[in-house]
């Protein structure tokens, strides 16, 4: 509650203009990386306070690059070993990403993506004995909910990204070669789906004769989240369509396409009852 109640009085204080007077730049810059600082804090009532204290100077005034530079350094050297990576680190990272994604670039989802890789082979990581039991799901799962914030660039990032949730699900217990049904990776990666949906929509249809990627398509047009992916997929029926109903397969697959089909068009009209009657095309599939 202290801590709490100090970063609510520096910010109160910061806002007074006779604080922003540019004598008053070394005072006012370790105040701001405090704030910088307690975005990692394992305590959610520090760090909602420590967002808001940063949104609001942010509105006040443009940060300098130096000083962005100084407060996000312990952040980004954490992010370079993948073995210090904590579910608070990649969190506080989240809240900074919503705060001042212009600042980052593209260089961060590459490294991030490197990260998430490695969690792909749980006997390597397990070998390294720097994280506790969970983490296995926890940080993977909050790499992946780091995507959607990053600046837009679904052709670097989009097909790695699911490659890696694929790999991901498939480690968990009970997995099936046909894939899973749903997972706390597939959750964190909805959202950034559903910012690129042209190009997830695009992405899947053209997989679609993949169980795993089906499953993981007609899953996000199930999810309640889901609905630009949804709503793109209706726009897109014809393609959709010709690579299920239509799709040039062997006679032995051609039953599964239509079935795949029969599912997606099922989950689409549960979400978008008057769906159908706009595309008479696929009732007469």
């Amino acid at each position: 509650q202290l801590r709490v109640v100090c970063i609510r009085a520096l910010c109160a204080a910061m806002s007074n203009d006779g604080f922003k007077q540019p004598q008053l730049n070394d005072l006012r810059n370790p105040m701001i990386a405090c704030f910088f600082k307690a975005l990692t804090s394992r305590a959610d009532e520090i760090v909602a306070v420590a967002r808001d204290a940063l949104e609001a100077v942010i509105k006040q005034q443009k940060l300098q690059k130096e000083l962005l530079q100084t407060s996000l350094r312990p952040i980004l050297l954490n992010l370079a070993d993948y073995r210090k990576l904590s579910v608070p680190l990649l969190h506080g990272l989240s809240r900074l990403l919503s705060l001042l994604s212009n600042f980052f670039n593209l260089t961060l989802g590459e490294k991030l993506l490197e990260h998430l890789r490695r969690w792909t082979d749980p006997d390597a990581l397990s070998k390294t004995k720097a994280f506790k039991a969970g983490d296995e799901t926890k940080i993977p799962a909050a790499i992946v909910a780091l995507f959607h914030l990053l600046p837009p660039a679904p052709d670097r990032f989009l097909d790695p990204l699911v490659e890696a949730v694929v790999s991901l699900e498939a480690a968990l217990p009970s997995s099936t070669s046909s894939g899973r049904r749903w997972s706390p990776f597939r959750e964190a990666l909805v959202p950034y789906l559903s910012r690129h949906a042209p190009d997830t929509v695009s992405y899947f249809v053209k997989r679609i004769q993949d169980g795993r990627y089906f499953r993981m398509l007609l899953s996000i047009v199930k999810c309640a989240n889901g609905q630009p992916v949804r709503e793109q997929l209706a726009r897109m029926a014809p393609q959709l369509l010709a690579h299920t109903f239509d799709a040039v397969v062997a006679p032995a697959s051609a039953a599964r396409m239509r079935f795949h089909g029969v599912q997606l068009v099922h989950a689409l009209v549960k979400r978008m009852p008057h769906w159908l009657a706009s595309h008479p095309g696929g009732l007469q599939k």
